[in-house]
């Protein structure tokens, strides 16, 4: 009985044994997972730091165009501001980069137009 004792033992030391050694092979892996994430999440904020912001705005060019029909007439927008802006600079002897606010005010029942220049100086032309 001696002999069959030692045997399992034996036998119950190099089962052991093999769980012990694949034990620690995984560990040492991980161990190196977590060293190189490491190693790739410090790359990359020092990357982000280094990476500079600029602060330009692209320009939205809106290409429109505005008409106004009524009985038959056709006006478009292009039109009116182009006579408000050669009233103000021909006949009133401004310049045209002194014109910094214009509102409009189509009126067709009246056959013409409101405008106020910069909040101040009002006027009529017909259409």
């Amino acid at each position: 009985m001696a002999t069959r004792t030692t045997t399992k033992k034996a036998e119950l030391k190099t089962s052991t044994a093999k769980p012990t050694t694949e034990k620690e092979a995984p560990a040492k892996k991980t161990t190196t997972v977590k060293a190189a994430v490491k190693g790739t999440v410090k790359k990359a904020t020092t990357r982000k730091t280094t990476v500079r912001k600029t602060a330009s705005k692209k320009a939205v060019s809106l290409n429109t165009e505005v008409y106004v029909q009524w009985l038959g007439k056709e006006v478009s927008e292009k039109d009116i501001v182009d006579s408000i802006k050669r009233i103000w600079t021909e006949e009133m002897g401004k310049k045209e980069a002194d014109l910094t606010d214009l509102k409009i005010y189509i009126k067709p029942e009246d056959n013409g137009a409101h405008y106020v220049i910069n909040n101040d100086i009002t006027g009529f032309i017909s259409l």
